[in-house]
């Protein structure tokens, strides 16, 4: 479920997610040398953001990967995860809408998020903000309390905002401070909403369209262009608290 911020490249997405591993005394071995305390993963989708760190799970301990059943069938369709030992990291689909149960006091719940599909299987014309299979979010609900994760999203739809207002925690798609951020820094040629992502500021931005809710904001998957990345920036230490919302860099 985790998702790295900024665009890294697949070796250093995957180097991360093992030092983030290595430093985590909770993730250790717990037994022998290949063991792990990690006993699932739930894909929101299956760009490679979203898939490379499973690579850095290849170490023989059973484990079970959660997601949409069109996530799974293009995990599947790339021999690259074949690493993963069948025989020890199955693979279950879930229906959007159904309870997960991870563990005995941990439960998760996919929904639809408006985004498009991966990136290498866009054709010519994409759509960019369908509700589908392909781009969910999870609600995660334990210990009485709940969290919701949306690591990319397109728009915010009043079913969204529905979901997210029971939440008591919502991780939210902070790809991008504005639309053309990544055109007017020289960095891409690509605007946030053409990414799948909704700008944080600007008409239509996610910073107004969160503000009603009661729940703590939190902004993720924050692209290294993000002013609000800058620790003293204006954009961080004005315009976000204000607004209730935090950052994680």
């Amino acid at each position: 479920m985790i998702r790295l911020h900024g665009e890294l490249s697949t070796d250093l997405q995957i180097l991360v997610l093992r030092e983030q591993i290595a430093s985590t005394p909770a993730l250790q071995p717990q037994a022998g040398l290949r063991g792990s305390p990690i006993a699932a993963v739930v894909l929101t989708g299956a760009e490679i953001d979203q898939t490379a760190g499973l690579l850095a799970l290849r170490e023989r301990h059973a484990f079970a990967i959660h997601g949409s059943a069109e996530t799974l069938r293009t995990v599947a369709a790339n021999p690259m995860f074949n690493v993963l030992a069948p025989d020890l990291v199955a693979r279950r689909p879930c229906a959007i809408g159904s309870p997960i149960r991870l563990s005995d006091d941990l439960h998760a719940e996919l929904f639809t998020v408006p985004g498009k599909i991966p990136l290498y299987l866009e054709g010519d014309a994409p759509e960019l903000a369908a509700e589908t299979e392909a781009n969910v979010g999870v609600e995660l609900v334990g210990g009485g309390r709940r969290l919701a994760y949306v690591p990319g999203c397109a728009a915010v739809t009043p079913a969204l905002i529905a979901r997210l207002s029971r939440a008591d925690v919502v991780l939210f798609d902070g790809t991008l401070w504005v639309d053309d951020e990544m055109i007017a820094s020289g960095t891409g040629a690509k605007t946030g909403r053409r990414m799948g992502h909704m700008p944080i500021e600007g008409e239509g931005g996610s910073l107004a369209a969160l503000a009603g809710l009661t729940g703590r904001r939190i902004y993720i998957h924050i692209n290294n262009t993000n002013p609000i990345r800058v620790a003293g920036s204006p954009r961080s230490s004005m315009s976000i608290p204000a607004n209730g919302a935090a950052t994680c860099r």
